[in-house]
């Protein structure tokens, strides 16, 4: 398939060049930058007086531009250790299930920040922090020449092909929403590809249509001014950092850390950054 050799070398580069990259970069750059102390990423179990963070890679939460590294959920995280003197470990990853199975299971991870929307059903394997920003879904799609969409409204998504990265939220949404229009919704799950490699594919015409975040389709539409954004798929999401569920102790520093954050001037100046407002 054309989709694979297309985007398989930016996969590539971001998972494994990028990563090393990203890795001796957050090292380094953290190392300058500021006085808390930074650990190689490694395999270790979660514990200690270190805290281990698992951050997903995408245009939201982890990113690298040249010697650059941002995201919003990066600079929140890289904020409150540096107010609250905080050693972090950075653990980059690019899969859902594999990151929230060394949450809850092995216990690898203290902490995931992801683009995961909280829903009542993960808050019952999970545990949440309070809201650090709010995202909603929306669909992907190739506008013509003159603006139009093939899908306009959520209800003429009724048979029609719509790609998700597995183990994500909004494939629950998409079977939902098909539930609530009274048709089917023909949902392909990628096990391959990031919600962002997804909306390449899209741009460059190999699938039809994507679901993702909206601060991730925000951003890649103005890479790829041919993608529309316009049709909502879910309502305004609650975006919360992920724990293990009985892990209260940190659950509750975590919140406090939040709460204090929001209230900087330095949370509203990233808001404006990364144009949550």
């Amino acid at each position: 398939m054309d989709l694979i050799d297309k985007i398989r070398a930016r996969q590539i580069l971001l998972l494994r060049a990028g990563l090393s990259v990203v890795v001796l970069t957050i090292i380094v750059f953290l190392v300058r930058q500021c006085s808390v102390p930074v650990s190689h990423i490694s395999d270790e179990r979660a514990g200690g007086d270190t805290l281990n963070v698992a951050v997903e890679l995408s245009p939201m939460t982890l990113s690298t531009a040249s010697d650059t590294i941002g995201g919003f959920g990066y600079d929140i995280l890289m904020k409150i250790a540096r107010d609250n003197g905080i050693p972090v470990k950075i653990n980059a990853f690019s899969s859902l299930p594999e990151a929230l199975a060394r949450l809850n299971n092995s216990r690898r991870y203290d902490l995931v920040i992801s683009d995961m929307p909280v829903t009542a059903s993960l808050r019952q394997k999970y545990g949440f922090t309070v809201p650090v920003y709010r995202d909603r879904q929306v669909l992907v799609q190739l506008a013509d020449s003159s603006g139009g969409v093939p899908v306009k409204s959520q209800q003429e998504l009724g048979g029609k092909e719509v790609w998700a990265a597995v183990g994500t939220p909004v494939v629950a949404r998409l079977h939902t929403l098909a539930s609530e229009i009274g048709d089917t919704i023909c949902v392909y799950e990628s096990d391959s590809y990031t919600e962002e490699q997804l909306l390449m594919a899209v741009a460059i015409g190999e699938i039809p249509r994507a679901a993702s975040g909206q601060f991730v389709a925000r951003r890649m539409a103005a890479d790829y001014p041919q993608l529309d954004t316009s049709v909502d798929l879910s309502f305004s999401q609650l975006k919360c950092w992920t724990t293990h569920k009985e892990d209260t102790l940190l659950l509750d520093s975590l919140n406090s850390w939040i709460n204090a954050c929001v209230k900087s001037r330095d949370f509203s100046i990233l808001l404006k950054k990364y144009d949550l407002e």
